[in-house]
């Protein structure tokens, strides 16, 4: 069982290098991804203060779904809340470049 388990993330992993060659998805893939690492870590954060999304829209003066959007990766966040979150918990933020291959 492990091992075809291991087969099909080895045919994933596979498969997404050679699509990661095309510069159309790999943008968009990008965009994707960063999308969706910043709604992870907005979640993340939300949960260890013990927030609802309303609670977090109240916050920082949008509305619960905004916030729903964000999370659920249907939306880029904007600046302007990543700006409002840390100002109003004294939070930095700290981005990580990786390069792909």
């Amino acid at each position: 069982m492990n091992k075809k388990k291991n087969n099909k993330k080895d045919n994933f992993y596979n498969d997404l290098k050679n699509k990661l060659k095309d510069d159309k998805f790999k943008e968009l893939y990008c965009d994707s991804l960063l999308r969706f690492q910043i709604a992870a870590e907005i979640i993340a954060f939300r949960k260890k203060k013990k927030l609802s999304q309303k609670q977090l829209a109240e916050k920082i003066n949008t509305t619960q779904a905004v916030i729903s959007r964000i999370e659920n990766g249907e939306v880029a966040v904007s600046t302007n809340i990543l700006e409002r979150i840390c100002y109003q918990y004294n939070l930095r933020l700290k981005f990580k470049l990786y390069e792909l291959a």
